[in-house]
């Protein structure tokens, strides 16, 4: 497939470029998972509800989160772990339109961490990007949108060498367009999206830097989706990806060839009734084929992301997944994480939620002796001093056991934030 999908994917996107989203495939990610995260305060909602600011016919949401946290083992390893208190500050904004048709917002995100005892962890994440609607006709809309971020690799990851003196430096571009026919109960989708990784060098301590020359790349998604609304509230849907990664270096670090190209099929279910439950959930088949003597993965693929509403009191949130990650290491075709996280909001009172999580990740790296097995939880407390101001206190814990000696670790986190939005 893979030139003739190329095409028809870039020619969709550059169709769809005067719009500026609608996921492809849901199997496929971006490096990184597996990486610990101290559990975010629920969105805020009824008289805490960001209001924004009117400018013209659009909407302006900015917010600033101010964070103090403790981490006993920042570099995630599994002896002589090292702690340190970091800070970091996080401004960002929305800009939403408030036409009658169409759709554009425009958004875009800072995030500067830095640490009191190990500076040279400190780093600045930022993105920024666009997303819309272009109403064609009643049933028929053209969805689009853009971004680039830069972004740094989290220690957990396992193409992060242990001796790397700064986390990884990686820029991420993304573009995505959907056509979308959906006359009454029925509905029609297809659509394309783009991905370019560009990685760094890796700095090492008292060794040459690492070029990651091997690991950028290319990665084409495009998508058919036809759905059924059955019941007002719920929709069944059947959808069919098909995507080709390609590799800007022919061999990678270790002689092998990295490209590869696949399928997945997938059925499931659309919830949106009302307030009280709505996301979607799937299973399926997947097949992704690489060049010998790395292996073909292939087999049941899944995913969740369901919020169910019981009570005005409690809300409760299930994600699962398959999602394949590129890797350089050697042997494997691919991270192959499959995950589950569920969590639980309860409003303690008007001003104050509580929220705990727990979650579970099993990461094959199919053709290696490679097995990392992922387990979190965490619980946060968020409490509003005023209708924009919030204060957060939260704590995670992460460990990761693998079947290969000295890959394993155990980390506690502790966060005390101030969130502010208008």
């Amino acid at each position: 497939m893979c030139r003739y999908m190329r095409f028809a994917v870039l020619g969709a996107l550059c169709l769809a470029s005067t719009s500026l989203v609608t996921p492809a495939a849901a199997q496929y990610a971006a490096a990184g998972v597996g990486a610990a995260a101290a559990p975010t305060a629920p969105a805020a909602e009824g008289d805490y509800a960001p209001k924004g600011l009117p400018l013209g016919g659009f909407r302006l949401f900015p917010s600033l989160q101010l964070g103090a946290n403790y981490d006993d083992n920042i570099y995630r390893t599994d002896t002589n772990a090292k702690d340190s208190f970091y800070f970091l500050e996080q401004p960002a904004f929305i800009l939403q339109s408030q036409w009658g048709l169409h759709k554009l917002d425009l958004f875009g995100s800072l995030g500067s961490y830095q640490y009191a005892s190990y500076s040279h962890e400190n780093h600045t994440d930022w993105s920024a990007g666009g997303d819309g609607r272009l109403d064609i006709l009643r049933g028929i809309d053209l969805t689009g949108g853009g971004s680039y971020a830069t972004l740094h690799e989290a220690r957990t990851s396992p193409d992060q060498p242990f001796a790397a003196s700064t986390p990884t430096q990686y820029r991420l571009s993304k573009a995505n367009a959907a056509f979308e026919y959906h006359p009454y109960h029925f509905g029609f989708t297809v659509g394309g999206t783009y991905m370019h990784y560009d990685y760094s060098a890796t700095s090492l301590i008292g060794l040459p830097p690492v070029d990651n020359t091997d690991r950028n790349r290319d990665e084409y998604t495009g998508y058919v989706k036809a759905s059924y609304e059955f019941s007002p509230g719920y929709a069944m849907f059947v959808q069919a990806n098909e995507r080709d990664v390609q590799y800007a270096a022919a061999l990678d670090r270790n002689g092998l060839h990295r490209d590869n190209h696949g399928y997945s099929v997938n059925g499931g279910l659309e919830m949106a009734l009302t307030d009280l439950i709505t996301g979607q959930i799937y299973g399926g088949y997947l097949n992704e084929h690489y060049t010998a003597p790395l292996k073909t993965v292939s087999g049941f693929n899944f995913g969740a992301d369901v919020d169910w509403t019981p009570t005005p009191l409690w809300t409760f949130h299930l994600t699962a997944s398959r999602l394949l990650n590129g890797t350089t290491i050697d042997n494997a075709s691919a991270e192959d994480d499959q995950s589950v996280r569920l969590a639980a909001d309860y409003k303690f009172r008007r001003d104050v939620t509580i929220q705990a999580f727990g979650g579970y990740t099993d990461s094959n790296f199919n053709g290696s002796p490679r097995h990392d097995k992922y387990t979190s939880a965490g619980v946060n407390l968020n409490y509003y001093l005023t209708r924009s101001v919030s204060a957060q206190l939260g704590y995670a814990y992460q460990t990761r056991s693998s079947s290969l000696a000295g890959q394993g670790f155990s980390d506690n986190l502790i966060t005390l934030g101030l969130n502010l939005h208008l």
